[in-house]
């Protein structure tokens, strides 16, 4: 198949609309059925996203913003600006709160909490595409873990539930629950006996994703004194090998100064923050090649007296790439700074949000995507979800 020009078609949708921006697509999708079939198909959309992986400086970035009570969706370039808000989750009256869990393919998941239960929506910020996961009750146990992301070789989202249940006064069994969205079902995958003190929610209670299907937590043991980073593999549907913490971290004379504060993902890196007791600084340090000690690198020092005047350390959210800029979130106080690595200076990262709204915010960075969800239905048929302020993105 040719077109006026000569071009292949084929050519054309294998090599030329796999490159486009998600929002040029979406647009695309209104010039004709053909078109809209072509890229609403599963094998586009994996096209798609491959060559998103490959390169991707071509990903357009959103800034999540996340509350207790509503999530706002930001766009975000390279060069330390934002634009309007482009849609508004709310919660309904029947839950207590909500939070997102995480992202996977520029996916959310989000987690709406209602006293002893949770129930679990996915939603695509740029189709303005939801749907809803049917409820996961909490006689599991207590103390769970969330965590969200993409199993590839079977074209499956998934969210995994870590949760402890208690068998007597020194041990616990913690049991790995999981949800397939192809399914439509939960199962345990996994149950192991642990110590009553072990705790996954050591350091964040939602799963640091990386390569779309290794979720991590850190969680404490007691008895050793130390942290540790678990792995799940959401394709291989089991726990894998412990991620290392850099190698000073198990220096005792480093643990006596150091503490750990927080734990996530950016640019495609596992990081930590570090806070330093005696020197009053926040360290973030990245690990640049997965899985190997010694790619462990530090990215930034911020001193306490520089960082806003804070105590209780910072949150890393962002890179950019083109500048040597980062954005920061202050831990407990739930502002955001653009950060200067080179010179030190900062300044207050400016959002369009109702004064409320800065309690308890968490960040999170999304791609753009063209991910379609079955059974799915647009933001404007719920009751959870507010209408945008501006245009779709």
């Amino acid at each position: 198949m040719r077109t006026h020009k000569g071009l292949d078609m084929d050519v054309i949708l294998v090599e030329i609309l796999p490159r486009l921006p998600a929002k040029t697509l979406i647009r695309f999708k209104s010039v004709c059925k053909s078109l809209n079939s072509v890229i609403s198909s599963r094998d586009f959309v994996r096209l798609y996203l491959r060559h998103q992986s490959l390169s991707p400086s071509a990903t357009d970035k959103c800034l999540i913003l996340a509350g207790h009570h509503r999530i706002n969706c930001y766009q975000f370039d390279q060069h330390a600006t934002t634009t309007p808000t482009t849609f508004v989750y709310s919660k309904t009256s029947r839950h207590e709160e909500l939070a997102v869990i995480g992202t996977s393919n520029g996916l959310l998941c989000i987690r709406l909490i209602k006293e002893n239960f949770s129930e679990f929506s996915i939603l695509n910020p740029t189709t303005r595409n939801y749907r809803c996961i049917r409820t996961l009750h909490e006689e599991l146990g207590v103390g769970h873990s969330y965590g969200f992301g993409f199993d590839h070789v079977n074209l499956d989202y998934i969210i995994v539930v870590v949760s402890d249940h208690h068998n007597n006064s020194a041990v616990k069994t913690r049991i790995t629950s999981v949800y397939s969205l192809n399914k439509n079902s939960w199962s345990v995958v996994n149950e192991i006996a642990v110590a009553a003190t072990d705790t996954v929610e050591a350091v964040r209670r939602y799963g640091v994703l990386i390569d779309n299907n290794l979720l991590h937590w850190m969680s404490w043991i007691p008895e050793l004194r130390k942290h540790r980073i678990g792995c799940f593999d959401i394709c291989k549907n089991k726990w894998t090998d412990d991620v290392l913490l850099p190698q000073f971290y198990y220096d005792l004379t480093w643990q006596k100064k150091i503490r750990i504060v927080d734990f996530g993902v950016v640019d495609d890196c596992l990081f930590l923050t570090f806070m330093d007791r005696i020197e009053k600084r926040d360290d973030v340090w990245v690990m640049k090649e997965y899985g190997v000690q010694e790619s462990w690198v530090r990215l930034l020092s911020i001193p306490d007296f520089n960082c806003f005047q804070i105590r209780g350390g910072i949150n890393l959210v962002a890179c950019c790439q083109s500048s040597d800029t980062v954005l920061v979130r202050l831990r407990y106080s739930s502002r955001l700074f653009w950060h200067n690595k080179v010179d030190g200076g900062h300044s207050e990262a400016k959002f369009d949000v109702a004064p409320d709204f800065w309690d308890n915010i968490h960040a999170y960075m999304c791609s753009r995507s063209l991910v379609h969800l079955p059974g799915g239905q647009l933001f404007e048929h719920s009751e959870a979800l507010c209408k945008s302020s501006t245009d779709s993105l």
